[in-house]
C-alpha cells in the first residue's frame, strides 16, 4: 500500500515516551522511504491538516507546543486514547494526480503518474491497478494483465476488481 499506518496510543501518564516512540517511527519511515506526510485521525476523522514529516520529527526538539491537536485531545479526554496515523508516501500523490489526468482524458500523462508512483515504490498495488486499468483500455492487454495480476494478490479495495478485470480478459480474450 501506498500508506503505513498504525495506532498509537497516546497516554496521558506518559505523553513524552509516546511522543517519542511516533518520532522514531517517523525517523525510521524518512530513512526507509520517501514519505512525506503524516495525517493524525481520531475515531476516523482527521484531527487536523496533514503533517509535513520534517515538522512531525521537529516536534522532538520543540517539544509538545507543536502538537497542539494532540494536546486537545488529551486534555478533553483525560485518558488513554489511540489515535490512527497514516504515514503518506510520496507515490500515493502521484496516483491521486494520475487519476486526475485520466478522468480528464488526459491517457500519455496518467500513465506517466503511475509509472513515477512504481517507479517511487514498485510494489505499489494501487499504482499497478490503475496502470492495469489504463493499459487495458488503451489495448495493451500483455502489460495489462500483469499489472492487474499484481493488484489483484493484494489486500486493496481495488483487489475484487482487478480480479473481475482479469476474469473478463480471461473469457473475452482481449480487452473491453
Amino acid at each position: 500500500m501506498s500508506q503505513e499506518r498504525f495506532r498509537w496510543e497516546v497516554d496521558p501518564q506518559a505523553l513524552e515516551a509516546s511522543l517519542r516512540e511516533l518520532v522514531e517511527r517517523a525517523k525510521r519511515l524518512v530513512a526507509e522511504g520517501r514519505y512525506t506526510r503524516v495525517r493524525l485521525k481520531y475515531r476516523g476523522k482527521p484531527m487536523g491538516p496533514e503533517v509535513p514529516l520534517p515538522a512531525l520529527i521537529a516536534m522532538e526538539g520543540l517539544g509538545l507546543l507543536v502538537a497542539s491537536p494532540l494536546y486537545l485531545l488529551i486534555a478533553n479526554l483525560g485518558v488513554k486514547a489511540f489515535v490512527e496515523v497514516e504515514f503518506i508516501h510520496e507515490a500515493e500523490d502521484r496516483i491521486r494526480e494520475g487519476m486526475d489526468l485520466f478522468n480528464d482524458g488526459e491517457v500519455d500523462e496518467a500513465e506517466k503518474k503511475y509509472r513515477e508512483a512504481l517507479a517511487l515504490r514498485h510494489d505499489d498495488p494501487l499504482a499497478s491497478y490503475h496502470l492495469g486499468v489504463l493499459l487495458r483500455v488503451t489495448g495493451r492487454r500483455e502489460e495489462a494483465i500483469a499489472c492487474l495480476e499484481r493488484a489483484a494478490k493484494s489486500e486493496i479495495p481495488e483487489a475484487e476488481k482487478a480480479r473481475e478485470a482479469l476474469s473478463k480478459m480471461s473469457r473475452t480474450g482481449r480487452s473491453l
